[in-house]
């Protein structure tokens, strides 16, 4: 079942992806694409400029710490399949899943 998410989540959580995306400063094609798919699903304007990463903590984090465990776990299997959508889950990307993961309340998906 796919969960249906507020604007206002959406907005958040696809910040959140795109920083992961740059986390470890290499945008891969498979990234990208990943990324556009997300887009998509959260139903993401073309137009909309995320959160930079340095504004998620008092932007977005909020929003996410208040969903739903089932959206939780939703976010967690997306953050997961990007960071490992170009083959290679770095040290950097990890030390922001974790802190997302740690702040916001979401249980770790590993699938």
């Amino acid at each position: 079942m796919e969960e249906q998410f507020t604007q206002q989540e959406s907005e958040a959580m696809f910040s959140v992806l795109c920083a992961l995306v740059k986390a470890d400063y290499r945008t891969l094609t498979d990234e990208s694409n990943q990324l556009t798919d997300y887009a998509k699903e959260l139903h993401i304007d073309k137009d909309y400029q995320p959160i930079p990463k340095g504004q998620l903590e008092g932007s977005a984090y909020e929003t996410l710490k208040n969903m739903s465990l089932d959206k939780k776990r939703a976010f967690s299997r997306m953050m997961t399949e990007i960071a490992r959508s170009d083959g290679h889950f770095g040290p950097s990307e990890r030390a922001l899943v974790v802190e997302i993961l740690e702040m916001c309340n979401i249980p770790f998906v590993h699938r």
